[in-house]
């Protein structure tokens, strides 16, 4: 049983790997098994097919995603500042995903995942960002005189609607460096003096 886990962790990196370096209509699944050194019989005993793969691909990495993310807001023992600079480096991370041909692949060849993506973005992103918002305020980090749903409202419609390929493909600028931009618009605008001056102390930057 071990063995067949770790096959299928194997065969889902690798697939992640080349689904988004050429796109997922470009990968087969004898790419697949040859990258890897099995045979096609070995994955398809783990992967009924390609779509198979996909999915379960996308299910690792929202899974990835919710439990890094409810654990650092969970974390009592780590500051407001420093929880924003970790959680918009994974983020950031994450989000170039969104400059690839895999995404694209999936917007014009798999709808019904990709509005899944959608949704569950969506709904993490309120649900975190919330907790992140309120959090901030009682600290003393965020300006208390901004509506919290407001607030949510700009960042939530700021990263769905830049993170966009067909918009993303309009700017000089790569998925991660718009996230780090927004961010930077986002909190520069609702930190209050307090929060300003603990950024400069940490010489707040997301990473590359």
């Amino acid at each position: 049983m071990n063995d067949e886990i770790e096959i299928k962790k194997r065969i889902l990196l690798k697939a992640d790997e080349m689904f988004m370096q050429f796109g997922f209509s470009k990968v087969t699944m004898e790419g697949i098994a040859a990258e890897l050194g099995i045979s096609k019989k070995t994955l398809y005993k783990c992967f009924s097919n390609k779509e198979h793969v996909l999915k379960e691909v996308i299910s690792e990495t929202k899974c990835e995603i919710e439990t890094f993310i409810d654990d650092l807001l969970a974390d009592k023992s780590v500051e407001f500042i420093d929880k924003i600079k970790t959680l918009m480096n994974f983020l950031a991370k994450h989000i170039a995903k969104f400059d690839g041909p895999m995404i694209r692949d999936i917007m014009k060849n798999h709808p019904d995942m990709w509005n899944d993506i959608q949704k569950f973005k969506q709904e993490k992103t309120h649900a975190n960002f919330s907790r992140l918002i309120e959090e901030g305020i009682k600290s003393g980090y965020l300006r208390d005189d901004i509506p919290t749903k407001l607030i949510i409202l700009l960042y939530d419609s700021a990263i769905h609607g830049l993170l966009d390929p067909g918009s993303i493909s309009s700017l000089p600028l790569t998925a991660d460096q718009i996230h780090r931009e927004v961010n930077k618009v986002v909190f520069e605008g609702i930190l209050s003096d307090k929060g300003r001056e603990k950024f400069r102390i940490t010489n707040f930057e997301i990473e590359n």
